[in-house]
């Protein structure tokens, strides 16, 4: 009886009849791109624009001669100078007209509170909303001060034996918290929202060299569970935003977690860094001049890790932008840009007007845009 013959399959003409499925395939890709290219040519797909964006003024008149500064939160509006602070609903309608005499006021908020201070003066005072909830005057010159959303105060002022002094304040006003620097200078700092951690930036010159240390503390113990030492930079910006603190420096930005580990460096060292937002994760930061392409400036976008995640380039001058709940509004001359958190413009907003700021206000569909005689309730069309 003959042997069965077996079937051996050929596997090399199997391998070369893959390969050229797939070099035809690919050929077929490169021509339709290139078909692409020679009926569209260079040109981008552009975003949807507005002539017509829904506008709707604040109801009442800033006082004339008088130089308002503004900022949104939650769901109100201040608009405050030397002498005043005027608080209004997202609507624009005037809430509340209040003295409040300081010579050169700034502002925290976050979620519906709002401090004012002096830098170099001694009195703070704290808003929920519309409502005043406390004054406070310290026994030195404050430097700086923030809120978190709870309404816990995060005070830095002028030391006596010591350079500087990093207070915390319960929303009824009661210090529960203080640190005397020693020979350091605080140039930045933040409070968590779990209203024990804070995070201290501040510098020391002892050996002629300016030396940075992030500083992080749980408010129930006496030592610092983290002090890291830079040499690199200044981080003057000290800001927790989505369970992360950002130091933002001229060079570059470390992201530290909660647990006081830095996690991530956006390094820029060759820009010119000039301003910054943050929403969640979304550390979006803008540079004069363009890394990538000619244009006179560009805005970034970074993750966590440090990683840039989007670019958008403009032929003007970025004067403000803002960005929540994964969208960015940045000027883009009289046009305002919509873009996504990873700088892709979804919307042009043509205005027709020039605005000087511009800041959301409740969620990521309305925001006020400040113009030279007033304000004016903008929707997003989002």
């Amino acid at each position: 009886m003959d042997s069965p013959m077996f079937y051996k399959p050929k596997t090399g003409r199997r391998v070369l009849w893959a390969l050229l499925i797939a070099a035809v395939i690919l050929i077929v890709i490169f021509a339709a791109n290139w078909l692409v290219t020679l009926v569209m040519g260079d040109r981008e797909i552009k975003a949807p624009s507005t002539d017509q964006p829904g506008l709707t003024p604040i109801a009442f008149e800033l006082d004339p001669g008088v130089s308002y500064k503004n900022a949104a939160g939650r769901s109100k509006l201040y608009f405050y100078s030397a002498e005043n602070v005027k608080i209004t609903d997202k609507s624009g309608e005037l809430l509340k007209d209040l003295t409040l005499k300081l010579s050169r006021p700034e502002v925290s908020l976050s979620g519906d509170y709002a401090i004012f201070y002096d830098p170099g003066g001694r009195r703070i005072i704290s808003f929920f909303g519309e409502k005043q909830l406390s004054e406070l005057t310290l026994e030195s010159n404050i430097l700086l001060a923030s809120v978190n959303e709870d309404g816990y105060m995060l005070i830095v002022t002028e030391g006596d034996l010591h350079k500087c002094a990093v207070l915390v304040y319960s929303p009824d006003g009661e210090e529960i918290f203080k640190w005397n620097s020693g020979g350091l200078s605080v140039i930045g700092g933040d409070i968590s929202d779990n209203n024990r951690d804070i995070t201290v930036s501040a510098i020391n010159t002892d050996e002629g060299v300016i030396k940075n240390s992030i500083i992080m503390f749980n408010i129930g113990k006496e030592k610092p569970f983290t002090n890291d030492t830079y040499e690199d930079d200044l981080y003057s910006v000290i800001q927790y935003s989505g369970g992360y603190v950002y130091c933002i420096g001229t060079g570059g930005t470390h992201i530290y977690n909660g647990y006081g580990k830095c996690v991530g460096t956006a390094q820029y060292t060759d820009r010119e860094l000039q301003g910054y937002a943050l929403d969640g994760t979304v550390l979006a930061l803008s540079f004069s001049g363009s890394s990538a392409a000619a244009g006179v400036a560009e805005l970034k976008t970074y993750n966590t890790r440090g990683g840039e995640t989007g670019s958008f380039v403009s032929n003007h001058e970025i004067e403000f932008f803002d960005c929540k709940n994964g969208s960015i509004v940045v000027n883009n001359g009289r046009t305002l840009s919509v873009l996504n958190d990873r700088c892709r413009e979804k919307l042009q907003i043509n205005l027709g007007f020039d605005l000087r700021d511009f800041s959301f206000i409740g969620d990521s569909r309305h925001g006020i845009g400040i113009t030279a005689t007033g304000a004016e309730i903008i929707e997003l069309g989002l």
